[in-house]
């Protein structure tokens, strides 16, 4: 590694229950021990991590820290992708992340491969032992623009409750459950088009990694460079369906997957690996992508295999 390289690290002070800073503080002694080079950034603003990468000169980084939720990796995987000189950032800088927001599952993703506990002491010995993998994208093609998602692209039972709990973030990740409970209580019905079949549904979750948020096992298959999209849904049907699924996200137990690493389907509930789909929503209800709130719109989504370097074993 060439040593005059270093870390730009951004930490979102508002993530959260606004203990990205703390968190920060945890793993900068362990990169100091290590001698990692680093410069910080306090994001101050919404997209201040993806207006600075977007256009700063990067050629002394190796590396992008992202201490917040699964939303600054978010802005500034976009951003680093939306470079003209993205094919060259892609294979000279790596990503790392450390759990500082309401929903690490990017955090939690890493550290659980690495076979380490997911908190800010792991995430900092993985980026400072500087081991990397690649790991797949999601382009997501929309009406005026294309996004890439690292996540999730969510709609219905998901979609309200991660955007509908944003103003909880002061209850960390304890919104999730706790808007989680009642929106299951009080179900909707959400009528879209899935790969152009017409279908009514109560959940829909096309996910990139395992982990929904750090607790939530959401979809147990996904590996992040398989090459697929992991797709779930549940069309309507009973009402205690959504429920019981609910429930058993925490440990994954929601789905039955065989030695071949084949989901089995139960009833109205779906699995499917795919490398790429169509989704059109006809509910007014808006998309989830990483956790952001995107406008209900037709998306066609496809796999950009082992495209982003983490840091991870």
């Amino acid at each position: 590694m060439d040593i005059q390289k270093q870390l730009l690290v951004f930490v979102n002070p508002a993530s959260g229950k606004g203990h990205a800073l703390k968190e920060w503080n945890k793993a900068k002694p362990i990169l100091d021990k290590f001698n990692v080079k680093y410069q910080v950034i306090m994001t101050q603003y919404q997209n201040h991590c993806h207006e600075y990468l977007l256009k700063e000169d990067l050629s002394n980084i190796y590396g992008v820290v992202l201490v917040s939720g699964d939303g600054l990796p978010h802005e500034a995987i976009n951003a680093l992708y939306a470079r003209p000189d993205w094919e060259q950032i892609s294979q000279s800088i790596t990503i790392g992340v450390l759990p500082g927001g309401s929903g690490n599952a990017f955090a939690k993703t890493l550290t659980k491969i690495s076979q380490l506990e997911c908190n800010s002491e792991s995430c900092a010995l993985l980026i400072a032992k500087g081991i990397t993998r690649q790991m797949d994208l999601i382009l997501l093609e929309m009406q005026q623009k294309k996004v890439v998602s690292f996540l999730s692209l969510a709609y219905a039972f998901i979609s309200e409750v991660d955007l509908g709990s944003e103003s909880l973030r002061f209850l960390g990740g304890a919104r999730f459950d706790i808007y989680g409970t009642w929106r299951a209580l009080f179900q909707k019905k959400y009528q879209a088009k899935y790969n152009n079949q017409q279908m009514m549904f109560r959940y829909f979750l096309a996910q990139k990694i395992p982990y929904i948020s750090d607790n939530y096992l959401s979809a147990p298959a996904a590996k992040i460079d398989d090459g697929y999209i992991d797709v779930q849904y549940l069309e309507v049907g009973d009402w205690s369906q959504l429920v019981k699924l609910s429930l058993k996200q925490y440990d994954g137990s929601h789905v039955e997957i065989d030695e071949q690493g084949n989901v089995k389907p139960k009833g109205n509930w779906k699995y499917e690996k795919v490398k790429e789909y169509t989704f059109e929503p006809i509910t007014n209800c808006p998309l989830s992508i990483d956790g952001e709130r995107y406008p209900p719109q037709p998306v066609k989504a496809k796999v950009l295999n082992k495209i982003l370097k983490v840091f991870c074993y």
